[in-house]
């Protein structure tokens, strides 16, 4: 028997957890050689099947997910008809609620329902032995489907050597915990009775010999990290201890938290920490009360905006925020409300994402009016209360956000564009991304700038304010000092201003500079952006002065 496991990343800098967990696990319970292929959706299909075929395995594991189905279920049918007598094994959230429908779309010989640590070694060793594998608890047949694997917690013992080495400083995805206090319509991590946690001191450990492996962003993919206050508390003090003491590097912990569990011991903790250590990201999906209820959110939203302003106030947790458009009875003007309230906390990303009718969850399986993709990741369409049409405007809406808001290169000139023309935020990113729609293609900076500022001049809002605007903005974030033709002025302006800062400067041989409409030379004095904010220093000096 030779296994060989892969995730199918959704990108290369994606490092899939599940296959190196899985593959310890097999190794302590069985003498087999178990090989981690390391693959992306992205790649041909055929030089993922040339892959996946080296070392000539007898059995192949795919952990699925709905960004790889799709390439899953074309990779299943070549392996079959390249070699029938392969096994098949597939496991993770999207067949774990799809069986049926996942055998009659792949040839696959077992699904594997639930955690895999127990139950992939013991249907290796029955498989080995000749034996009937449907005693063992969560593993499926096209003709015996069976209720998933019990949910152990997670070990850290199974992150090893191997996975640090293939990580390579790519993104490191870990998990400390399993399952989810709350019940969201939407989701599937509270589908069990109790969330099963690593012990503290065992997660502490592994979260700082992760920190110091050389990646840049440890992503915990425990969907409450904040469930339990005192671990909460352990935890991090913990990683701004290792910190303190030098055991990591320059990394950032991402979290995802229920911002309304905070208490304030654990707020004050937090504002202690370094900036960057910790990134949060805090899923509020609606203000709508009642598409909260119809979502089985419960939440004390004065309260959730009380704590997630007292995260942002120190300035040294970078926030991410989440609305998801097309829930139920959330029209268009609700959600406009919604992203209103969300985008005046002046969070650092704001995530304007959509409702994917994942197999599992309640919103998938009860009939309300909604119309969605029957492909993965099984999109919305439309709603009682959204048109096809809105949500398609909402699209251009996010691709605004996300470009201009959460990239950090616009913030002065969103600012000014909201004072100058009294737009709710909804409305100005609607104009945006109905402009970025309106010209289809790839954006280079130069050319997203020059539509930024010819929409915002329509707007209403002034041509030198804005200029100087787009100039501080380009200044703060690019280290280069470039600046596209039409925010350049005029040449021999800017070459004597800059021989004068030079004068009084000479430790700046080469600054980085542009003149403002007023006459003062606007110049990037950063060596290294914010940890937070990724937004470098700017001064903005009299020319007189300098002289």
């Amino acid at each position: 028997m030779r296994l060989t496991l892969t995730g199918l990343a959704s990108q290369y800098i994606h490092m899939p957890l599940a296959p190196f967990c899985l593959k310890k696990a097999v190794e302590e319970a069985l003498p087999i050689p178990v090989t981690i292929c390391d693959i992306n959706i992205n790649e041909p299909v055929e030089d993922c099947l040339a892959r996946l075929m080296e070392g000539a395995p007898t059995h192949i594991g795919f952990c699925v997910y709905i960004w790889n189905r799709e390439m899953t279920a074309r990779l299943v049918r070549r392996i079959k008809a390249l070699d029938e007598n392969i096994c098949i094994l597939l496991g993770g959230p999207e067949v774990t609620f799809s069986p049926e429908a996942t055998f009659a779309e792949m040839p696959c010989d077992y699904i594997l329902r639930g955690a895999g640590e127990e139950s992939l070694p013991a249907l290796l060793r029955c498989l080995m032995e000749s034996g009937d594998p449907s005693a063992i608890p969560g593993v499926c047949t096209a003709g015996s489907i069976v209720p998933p694997a019990p949910t152990p917690p997670p070990r850290a013992d199974l992150y090893d050597d191997t996975w640090h080495t293939a990580l390579n400083g790519r993104m490191v995805y870990v998990e400390t915990s399993r399952g989810c206090p709350f019940s969201c319509a939407f989701c599937l991590s509270g589908q069990k009775d109790k969330v099963q946690f690593m012990p503290q001191e065992e997660a502490l450990a592994l979260l700082i010999r992760l920190g110091a492996s050389g990646t840049d962003t440890v992503k915990l993919i425990d969907r409450t990290f904040n469930c339990d206050k005192q671990r909460t508390r352990f935890l991090l003090g913990g990683l701004m201890a290792a910190k303190a003491a030098g055991q990591i590097g320059n990394v950032c912990y991402h979290l995802e938290v229920a911002a309304d569990l905070f208490d304030d011991e654990t707020l004050d903790l937090l504002a202690q920490a370094p900036a960057g250590l910790f990134q949060m990201e805090a899923g509020l999906q609606s203000f709508h009360a009642p598409t909260l209820e119809a979502c089985r959110r419960h939440t004390d939203m004065a309260r959730l905006v009380d704590r997630l302003q007292r995260i942002l106030l120190p300035g040294n947790v970078h926030l991410h925020i989440d609305l998801i458009a097309g829930l139920p009875q959330e029209d268009f003007a609700t959600f406009g409300q919604s992203f209103d309230c969300a985008y005046n906390l002046r969070p650092h990303q704001l995530q304007l994402g959509f409702l994917k009718l994942i197999h599992g969850s309640h919103l998938r399986e009860t009939d309300w009016g909604q119309r969605f993709a029957p492909d993965p990741p099984y999109e919305v369409l439309s709603t009682p209360w959204m048109t096809y049409a809105q949500l398609r405007r909402l699209h251009g809406c996010a691709e605004a956000v996300e470009r201009l808001h959460n990239s950090g290169r616009f913030a002065r000139t969103l600012d000014l564009a909201l004072q100058r023309t009294g737009m709710r935020p909804f409305d100005l990113f609607l104009r945006l991304g109905d402009a970025m729609a309106a010209r289809q293609g790839r954006w280079s900076l130069d050319a997203l700038t020059a539509m930024v500022h010819d929409a915002l001049l329509a707007l209403g809002v002034p041509a030198a304010e804005l200029r100087d605007a787009m100039i501080l903005d380009r200044l703060a974030t690019d280290n280069t000092g470039y600046l596209p033709p039409l925010l350049q002025g005029e040449a021999e302006s800017l070459k004597r201003a800059a021989r004068l800062y030079r004068e009084a400067h000479p430790e700046h041989r080469h600054p980085r500079c542009a003149l403002l409409a007023d006459g003062r030379l606007a110049v990037a004095v950063w060596r290294e952006k914010h940890p937070v904010t990724q937004r470098g220093e700017v001064a903005e000096l009299s020319v007189a002065e300098e002289a």
